[in-house]
């Protein structure tokens, strides 16, 4: 289906608008969420903030709308988001007010604020009944932090209902997920291209590769060009000398690269093992770092560091390798302070130095740091 034939909604639709302008379709993608809950009925979206998972859960809705009667998207942050999504859906769904009203004993049980805390647990009650008692529904939980969150707000899909999540947690105890991973390069420099209306698709390929590919950044790249009228080969040479400062360049969008992570960075932090495995991988000038640099770690302490990060997409593990995103690279690098960057570029130098079987491949000396400011 191209994007001019979308289909109207559904009778009870509370999706964001998808215009397409800001992310490329990702058709592989989006057969790979048709084809998970056609086999689970329900499939997290996950991976490191600013990926588009939320862009990708949207239009997959708009997408696939005549084949619903119901799509909902419920922020999914903490308790109260989700209860005040539900509340909303409940609106929607004409629940009688009777049927969220807890009766007289109960109510009068709770200490302050009763009556919405008594009622709460209701709306969530009535709203799954409804669900669970017909298909052609989807919901969409989106930011989830924690999928355990989630224990008691997930409807039954055994009618035929559909649930996506969106999350940076990749961890959903044996349930598939789809991994949301950065455009293609020609996704990349398409947009890119098409954003900026320039036509050196050399120069695009070069920032996208600069950008990791990352949808966000992308989107926050073409803000940037088409409100300042920077040419795109400006931008290119700017950002190699203050990416730092770029990434947190709000122009119009509503969050930037540098404040998507904001909450992730201060959670990792918090963990001195994964913080300092963190800043250190930060400084590793390759794209694949290989697992044999860090053998000399105590391996229950660095596992206990990986999970830390793992839990928010901040690295990926394969089986010789792990690797972070560049722009965490570049954020981590510009948040440590001027003592603790020199000291961790200095530790990656000395275990490339001991580790690395071939440095005419990679110079431990490329670990340069660029204008962070």
């Amino acid at each position: 289906m191209s994007h001019s034939e979308v289909p109207p909604p559904p009778g009870i639709w509370g999706v964001p608008p998808w215009t397409g302008r800001n992310l490329a379709s990702r058709d592989e993608q989006l057969v790979e969420i048709s084809a998970a809950l056609a086999r689970r009925g329900m499939a997290p979206l996950c991976g490191l903030g600013g990926a588009g998972k939320t862009m990708l859960a949207i239009e997959f809705a708009h997408r696939n709308a005549s084949a619903y009667d119901i799509v909902y998207m419920i922020q999914s942050e903490s308790q109260w988001s989700l209860l005040n999504g539900f509340a909303a859906l409940a609106s929607e769904l004409r629940v009688p007010e009777q049927e969220l009203l807890m009766d007289e004993a109960s109510s009068s049980q709770t200490s302050s604020g009763s009556k919405t805390s008594s009622r709460q647990p209701r709306v969530v009650t009535a709203v799954k009944s409804r669900l669970g008692r017909r298909g052609r529904w989807l919901l969409i939980f989106d930011g989830v932090r924690s999928p355990q969150l989630l224990d008691h707000y997930l409807p039954s899909i055994t009618q035929g209902g559909h649930i996506l999540m969106t999350s940076t947690n990749p961890i959903w105890r044996g349930l598939a997920t789809v991994a949301v991973r950065g455009l293609s390069r020609a996704e990349s420099v398409s947009f890119l291209l098409r954003r900026t209306g320039e036509v050196d698709a050399e120069v695009a390929d070069t920032l996208a590769e600069r950008l990791g590919d990352l949808p966000l950044a992308l989107a926050q790249a073409g803000a940037y060009i088409e409100e300042t009228g920077r040419p795109l080969a400006e931008y290119v040479s700017l950002f190699r000398q203050r990416p730092a400062a770029l990434l947190e360049r709000p122009q119009t969008l509503p969050v930037t690269v540098a404040t998507t992570w904001e909450s992730s960075l201060a959670e990792v932090f918090q963990s001195p093992p994964a913080a300092d495995l963190l800043s250190l991988l930060s400084f590793f000038p390759m794209e694949e770092i290989p697992r044999r640099v860090l053998s000399g770690h105590d391996p229950l302490v660095l596992d206990d560091a990986i999970a830390v990060l793992r839990l928010h997409s901040l690295i990926e593990v394969k089986p010789a390798s792990y690797s972070v995103h560049r722009l965490v690279k570049i954020i981590v690098q510009h948040q440590l302070r001027q003592e603790d960057r020199q000291r961790w570029r200095e530790a990656a130098r000395q275990l490339l130095r001991t580790s690395v079987s071939q440095p005419s491949t990679i110079d431990p000396n490329e670990l340069t740091e660029p204008d962070l400011s």
